[in-house]
Formats: C-alpha cells, sequence, structure tokens
C-alpha cells in the first residue's frame, strides 16, 4: 500500500518566490527515484499564499527514511522560517494510477 503527506501552508506575499525556489533547487533526495511515486507543490487558486505540498511515496519504510532526510528537514525549515504550517497529514494510498 502506497502512504504520503500533505502539508498545507500560508507563506506571506514577501517570501512567496524564496518558498517556491526552495523547491527547485534542493537537491532530489537519493531514495526519490525508486520510492517517490508522486510529488507536487500545489497553489491555492483563491489565495497565492497558501501552498499544499504533496507526495507518496511506495511503502511506509520508504516513506519514514524520506521523513528522516536532509532535503525533508530542510524543506519543514523553509515552511517554518518562511511562513507557518497550518495542517500536516500522513495518508494511506488505497489505489492509485498515474
Amino acid at each position: 500500500m502506497q502512504v504520503g503527506i500533505e502539508i498545507l501552508s500560508k507563506i506571506p506575499s514577501e517570501n512567496r518566490r524564496e518558498f517556491i525556489q526552495s523547491f527547485k533547487v534542493l537537491p532530489q533526495y537519493n531514495g526519490c527515484r525508486d520510492n517517490c511515486v508522486f510529488h507536487m507543490l500545489l497553489e491555492d487558486v483563491s489565495d497565492m499564499n497558501c501552498f499544499l505540498w504533496v507526495e507518496h511515496w511506495a511503502d511506509n519504510k520508504a516513506l519514514e527514511k524520506y521523513l528522516l532526510s536532509d532535503r525533508f528537514k530542510t524543506m519543514l525549515g523553509a515552511v517554518d522560517a518562511l511562513g507557518k504550517l497550518i495542517h500536516y497529514n500522513r495518508i494511506k494510498i488505497n489505489k492509485i494510477q498515474y
């Protein structure tokens, strides 16, 4: 069964560009190629300062390893430094096709 994370954050307008850049410039996590099924940063069209970070992983072991990685910790640090964490949820994905 696939698992994932959903992280909702509010980033003030003045930090928006830096926040988006942090997703683009940080090197990919080494385990992502084989184990990360889906990852995306989504923006709320009705609130340009609200972002949803979504990742789906092959299994719980791969996700747990990722959650301990420097990349994940750096991204959470960026959320904390540049804005506010609204919601963090771990999810189970029963069946999904890409």
